[in-house]
């Protein structure tokens, strides 16, 4: 219990470590700690948003996938959703779809399916151009990645706008050919 124990904000403050290896261990405490609804809201009110979402551009690619794996894991309390976004996060979750690697694009679809349950949200995912992307991993050979990637379209159609925009982004065949494997 080191969150009661006033150990957050020095959890925070490794987050900014100039040290790659401080930055992956704190990211890895911040996923973990995350996992429990009240230190999501903790983490985000004591300042642990911007660091998170900062270490999304590390060049360290453990350090990166903690962060989303953090990230993914404050996203799901609603009272975080907005502010996630107001934190700048969502061109880097966006920009992580496109990364190479799986297991980052299956974080950054998690994250984004998250931050879509919130209506919002949905409207400025589909704004700022994450639709393609998600599309696009609909037809991933990685299960887990497909799942998400369906699971945050999901949450995009529920805004009237977006029906519209997946439609006309062709997303109708790649969902169909999601509910055919």
């Amino acid at each position: 219990d080191m969150v009661p124990e006033g150990g957050l904000p020095y959890f925070i403050a490794l987050l900014r470590s100039t040290n790659e290896q401080a930055q992956e261990h704190a990211a890895v405490l911040m996923q973990n700690l995350a996992m429990d609804p009240t230190n999501q809201l903790k983490i985000a009110r004591e300042g642990g948003l911007p660091p998170i979402v900062a270490l999304l551009r590390s060049n360290n690619q453990r350090v990166r996938d903690h962060a989303a794996r953090a990230l993914q894991n404050l996203s799901v309390h609603p009272d975080n959703e907005l502010t996630i976004v107001q934190e700048g996060a969502l061109p880097l979750v966006i920009g992580l779809l496109r990364s190479p690697n799986e297991l980052l694009q299956q974080l950054s679809a998690g994250v984004l399916r998250n931050l879509a349950s919130n209506l919002v949200n949905q409207a400025r995912i589909v704004q700022e151009d994450g639709l393609p992307p998600l599309l696009a991993l609909m037809r991933s050979t990685k299960p887990a990645v497909v799942e998400q990637a369906v699971a945050c379209v999901r949450n995009l159609s529920i805004h009237a706008d977006n029906e519209v925009r997946i439609v006309g982004s062709n997303g109708l065949p790649s969902i169909v050919e999601c509910l055919e494997r």
